[in-house]
């Protein structure tokens, strides 16, 4: 645990901060009101992150996703099974309303701290890529007390190494830009098979009770299995603002859950009702049992790293809801993710959001 101690508060690791903050939240917290949380519309969001915005080009240094939610209760033909997993997955203990599913799409970079050097460096992280597409399938309801409850459901196949194309992505982005071009790609992570298996449920609490909500607690627990990354969450999103949109917040690519909340029926919309803002914060703690971006490949000997296996990650920012467009800016800041990493991380993230 030695990469979570070393960032604390008077002794007080992040992990312990993230779980005491996660129960705080659903033990004070009061249930949503239970208005226009089914028979969304479909939502198409984008994604980009990049630690640029901070003056940093190391460790995880940019990411693109996109990810497209059909309307609620909506399957296409292909996509039948999904309809039929969902009804044979128990729903432990809410009352399931709505399904939704669709499709994701992206890719992830990492790289060393020291881009000008050509030889492995051996103390620092590999050089890696990860391009992967997926399927997602969401489950809304109501938990007792009239909880709003969402599980995501989601699995991503993609490729881990030279064929995630990360060395022409970045070394592209470098030149167009004027930047100092990495020299170290030979040295990145060997071409193999990535598969995430992802899973969270979270829940929605709002202490103004009934009424106009401008004040939401939306605490989450999930897990991940495959090489990609293995791995528990717990955390709690906290957001403040006026008008806000019926989701379960905002989302980073690294996230479990895709991010979703279609508009309301044409009938039920108001357009006063669809501008709005708020604020937010929040906190993650993860157990990591195995990410192949620092254990390295799975199937054949590469360059790796002692990982730390208690990360914690903290996320503030804004987002603006204008009827079916919805922006978003979060500052991202994780603790170290393997020993010898001197410096915590921090990145910026973008997300745009087009609900119909």
């Amino acid at each position: 645990m030695a990469g979570a101690a070393r960032t604390t508060l008077k002794g007080v690791s992040p992990a312990a901060l993230c779980l005491v903050a996660f129960l705080a939240c659903v033990l004070s917290a009061s249930p949503a009101p239970a208005a226009d949380w089914v028979k969304q519309g479909p939502v198409l969001s984008v994604i980009e992150e990049n630690d640029v915005l901070f003056n940093t080009d190391r460790h995880y240094t940019q990411g693109f996703k996109i990810s497209f939610l059909h309307e609620d209760d909506y399957f296409p033909p292909f996509a039948g099974w999904a309809k039929s997993l969902s009804d044979a997955i128990p729903r432990l203990g809410f009352e399931r309303q709505v399904d939704k599913f669709g499709y994701t799409f992206g890719q992830s970079i990492f790289t060393p701290t020291d881009l000008r050097a050509t030889q492995l460096l051996k103390d620092d992280r590999p050089y890696a890529g990860w391009w992967y597409t997926g399927l997602i399938l969401q489950r809304r309801g109501m938990l007792a007390g009239r909880i709003p409850v969402q599980e995501n459901f989601q699995v991503d196949l993609g490729v881990i190494g030279r064929h995630s194309f990360a060395q022409e992505v970045q070394t592209g982005v470098h030149e167009w830009r004027g930047f100092d071009v990495p020299k170290g790609w030979g040295n990145q992570l060997h071409d193999e098979p990535g598969i995430a298996l992802k899973y969270e449920r979270s829940w929605l609490f709002s202490p103004t009770g009934s009424g106009t909500r401008w004040l939401d607690v939306i605490p989450h627990a999930g897990m991940s299995l495959g090489n990609v990354e293995t791995a528990f969450r717990i955390g709690t999103l906290l957001r403040f603002g006026y008008n806000m949109p019926n989701d379960f917040g905002v989302e980073t690519i690294s996230s479990l859950t895709t991010p979703a909340g279609g508009r309301p029926p044409k009938a039920d919309r108001n357009w006063k009702d669809e501008l709005g803002f708020y604020i937010f914060g929040g906190g993650e703690a993860s157990t990591v049992l195995y990410t192949a971006f620092l254990d390295g490949n799975m199937f054949r000997s590469s360059h790796s790293v002692e990982k730390e296996y208690f990360v914690a990650e903290w996320k503030i920012g804004v987002v603006f809801v204008l009827n079916a467009v919805e922006l978003g800016f979060s500052y991202v800041y994780r603790t170290p993710q393997f020993v010898d990493q001197r410096k915590n991380d921090v990145y910026g993230s973008v997300s745009l959001k087009a609900r119909f």
